[in-house]
């Protein structure tokens, strides 16, 4: 193989490495790997497309400012061909996420480069670019309070036919979210069903269980709770399986919430006080707290306002002990959402009566 072919098949590689959400280490891998080739190679399409796939991480990572550096050079090694295009297209993506403004802007340059938008083959490259400009639309329009649905109509067919499954990834997510929004809960889940099948295809384990995670939600909303819990099972056993521990909490929270919503609270208390107990024993004082606030959410809901009080209480005094510091802020909000649940006058009662009970409870010690 001649030194060009051995860099283009490396570029190839990172380009066709799938990024999802949570793959950039081997993306960045592939980018390591072929840089030094093209050292040796006058190619400088090849180098805007390595640039291109940079900008790809560092977007994934929410490095704006790297994006935006690695774009830069990217349409210094492009000329005018097509990558100058898919590099200006891109950076409209990353001034999408900076914010309201920069969004504006971006939707300003996007109606331009529609307007003169050259005439494209059906090569690679321009399956890219119309691609990339499907996508950057799509994410301008969900910003919108009233999205344009024919931003979206496309993503289906451009999920179903993209060169690469980052595009395909994409598409599905937009898809679902505009589905959600506009209360399509059967949309969602067809589009995140598509979405775990790609994550589950690229094996990327995180990816697959916050695709599960949300593919849960959108099942229970549109009245499918057996399915919903049939996901969320997997979703934590996908997480465990591959040490992912914050994403195991999360797929134990989406448990709790399929289980409350459809009227199983022992169940969900079941679930929140095993997250709970994993917090507490790995010494994870925001998770603890939050599955103790989520525990007293899920007694209100039951209007258990007693044992709601209690759990915020008891675990505000164990996390003191256990820490030797005073943690009232932490519990405080949980306490004030309480509060403004049942009113200033029944609040104090139930502070009182539980107080008196804990005075009044028998000794366990000598």
């Amino acid at each position: 193989m001649s030194r060009e072919a051995e860099a283009r098949a490396a570029v190839e590689r990172a380009e066709s490495e799938p990024l999802l959400g949570h793959r950039a280490a081997a993306v960045r891998a592939a980018i390591d790997a072929a840089a030094p080739l093209l050292d040796a190679v006058p190619d400088e399409e090849l180098r805007a497309r390595l640039m291109l796939r940079l900008a790809d991480v560092k977007l994934a990572e929410s490095d704006w400012a790297g994006a935006d550096r690695a774009l830069e050079a990217a349409a210094r090694h492009a000329g005018d061909g097509p990558f100058k295009l898919l590099a200006a297209l891109r950076a409209c993506r990353v001034a999408i996420r900076r914010g309201p403004a920069q969004r504006a802007e971006a939707e300003q340059l996007l109606v331009a480069t529609v307007e003169r938008l050259p005439q494209l083959g059906s090569d690679l490259s321009s399956q890219r670019v119309l691609a990339e400009l499907a996508l950057a639309i799509a994410e301008v329009e969900i910003h919108h309070d009233e999205p344009d649905a024919s931003a979206f109509r496309s993503l289906d067919e451009l999920a179903a036919g993209a060169p690469y499954v980052d595009t395909a990834f994409t598409a599905r997510q937009l898809s679902a979210t505009f589905a959600l929004g506009r209360g399509d809960a059967q949309a969602a889940a067809r589009a995140l069903k598509a979405t775990v099948k790609l994550a589950a295809d690229a094996s990327s384990p995180a990816d697959e269980v916050e695709a599960r995670i949300a593919l849960a939600a959108a099942l229970l909303a549109g009245g499918h709770a057996d399915e919903a819990a049939h996901h969320t099972k997997l979703a934590k056993e996908r997480a465990a399986e591959h040490g992912l521990a914050d994403l195991e909490a999360a797929a134990t929270l989406a448990q709790a919430g399929v289980l409350a919503q459809t009227g199983k609270t022992a169940n969900a208390l079941d679930r929140v006080l095993e997250l709970a107990r994993t917090a507490a024993a790995n010494g994870n004082a925001t998770q603890y707290v939050a599955a103790v606030g989520i525990m007293a959410e899920l007694y209100a809901n039951a209007h258990d306002y007693v044992s709601a009080f209690r759990t915020v209480a008891e675990a505000h005094r164990a996390l003191s002990q256990a820490t030797g510091s005073d943690t009232t802020a932490l519990f405080r909000p949980h306490l004030a959402r309480l509060r403004d649940r049942v009113g200033e006058e029944r609040f104090a009662q139930i502070a009182a009566d539980v107080d008196r009970a804990n005075r009044h409870k028998p000794s366990t010690s000598g």
